[in-house]
C-alpha cells in the first residue's frame, strides 16, 4: 500500500517536471534572434539537418548528424567485438 502511494508522487513529479522542462526549452527556442544575441544562454534546435545546441558563456553542448553517426558506428563496432569474442569462447 505504501509503495502505490509513493509510486504516484514520484509519478507526478516526473510529469511536473517534464513539462517544466518542455516549457522551458520551448520558450528559449522560440526567442527572436537579437534576444538570443544578448543572452548569457542559448538553445537552438533544427530538424533538417539535425542541430541542437545549448550555449552558455564559455561552454556549448550540441548534437547533430555527426554525434549520431558516430554513436551509431561505436555501438555497432562495440557489437562486433562481442560477436567475435561470443563465437571465439564457445567454438573451442
Amino acid at each position: 500500500m505504501r509503495k502505490r502511494g509513493r509510486n504516484k508522487y514520484i509519478l507526478v513529479i516526473v510529469i511536473w517536471f517534464l513539462i517544466f522542462l518542455y516549457g522551458f526549452l520551448k520558450i528559449n527556442i522560440s526567442k527572436s534572434e537579437l534576444v538570443k544575441d544578448k543572452s548569457r544562454f542559448i538553445i537552438t534546435f533544427k530538424l533538417k539537418p539535425v542541430d541542437f545546441r545549448i550555449e552558455t558563456n564559455g561552454y556549448v553542448f550540441y548534437v547533430n548528424n555527426k554525434t549520431i553517426y558516430n554513436i551509431k558506428e561505436k555501438y555497432f563496432n562495440v557489437k562486433e567485438k562481442c560477436n567475435a569474442v561470443y563465437n571465439g569462447i564457445f567454438t573451442k
